[in-house]
């Protein structure tokens, strides 16, 4: 019998919630509603309209879960659209 890794993959989480999650904890400093601006500013300055969507439509289907403040961000992000 062998032992088999049960632990998500890093490669399973889509890209843009990575780099999401990344700007998220950047800015864990900051009240959350503001660091949510700062979140969806910095996404609609730096990323791809199809990333963006992405992070939008991944916000709608609920999963892979988002963090609080990328949440609050991509909900920003759906606002502009």
């Amino acid at each position: 019998m062998t032992d088999v890794d049960t632990a998500p993959s890093p490669h399973s989480t889509p890209p843009v919630v990575r780099m999401g999650t990344d700007l998220e904890r950047q800015l864990a400093h900051l009240p959350a509603e503001r660091a949510a601006e700062e979140v969806a500013a910095h996404i609609t300055k730096f990323w791809e309209p199809r990333m963006q969507a992405e992070l939008v439509a991944i916000l709608r289907a609920g999963t892979p879960p988002l963090g609080p403040v990328l949440a609050a961000a991509a909900r920003l992000l759906a606002g502009q659209r």
